[in-house]
């Protein structure tokens, strides 16, 4: 896989991924992001969520989205949930078959408990995402996972799917180091210095993702439902970018 060559048109992209938070807990944390180029060099940094409004109000998805800044010919993969489920449904297809523990419901979930206030902002930084264009989602814009820019992940399942072995706690030092080192099998080359936290791990993993649907598209697979849009505009189901099975 190394040796692949990348289309002439994409040397320049960026693969990127976010981890993403909770915007509405009362500690925000802020997201950590990993940047990927061509020959998998990863470079991480970081973004803050803007302050919830006050009063009662909600975040507007645009705005929102903007201060997420996107480059047009970047690849996007979030560590969050793209769109509500299908009506009725109190889970996605694609949470239940990749076994996430945030369960993404029919209608936006109210902050407070357990990953609803997490559920609450991906989805709407999705939405914002998508009404400010440019990064083409797949069912919606392309039927394509070599032409989406925009892809949602669960690294969970991803390293369950990586580990030959178990990978250890993902907090402790032995499991980052075995995280990294996995990561380091499979094409990507870390700064040195600082063991990179297990959040940045899951931002790296998520960009490794985006970096294999131009250098090794078979290796990965969209699992769950296709995404549409409702007759409101809300975007709903729509699969979880992973490893193929036996990849």
């Amino acid at each position: 896989m190394d040796g692949a060559a990348l289309p002439v048109h994409e040397e320049g992209v960026r693969f990127v991924g976010w981890d993403l938070t909770d915007p509405y807990s009362r500690a925000c944390r802020p997201v950590d992001i990993a940047e990927v180029d061509t020959r998998g060099r990863v470079r991480f940094s970081e973004a803050r969520w803007p302050a919830p409004p006050s009063r009662g109000g909600d975040f507007n998805p645009v705005v929102l989205a903007a201060a997420f800044p996107v480059g047009a010919e970047d690849v996007l993969v979030v560590d969050g949930p793209q769109a509500l489920a299908r009506p009725g449904a109190q889970v996605r297809e694609a949470e239940r078959l990749l076994r996430a523990p945030g369960r993404t419901p029919d209608v936006l979930p109210v902050p407070g408990r357990p990953f609803c206030g997490f559920v609450r902002g991906s989805v709407l930084l999705f939405a914002g995402l998508r009404a400010r264009g440019g990064l083409p989602m797949l069912d919606v814009d392309t039927a394509s996972v070599r032409e989406a820019r925009l892809f949602e992940a669960f690294p969970g399942a991803t390293w369950r799917e990586l580990a030959v072995e178990k990978l250890g706690a993902k907090a402790s030092r032995d499991g980052r180091e075995r995280r990294r080192a996995v990561l380091e099998e499979n094409g990507l080359r870390f700064p040195e210095g600082d063991l990179p936290t297990h959040d940045q791990l899951d931002a790296a993993l998520c960009a490794w993702l985006g970096w294999l649907t131009r250098k090794a598209p078979e290796r990965v697979v969209a699992v769950g439902a296709p995404l549409t849009v409702d007759a409101h505009g809300w975007l709903r189901e729509g699969c979880i970018l992973d490893l193929s099975r036996g990849r």
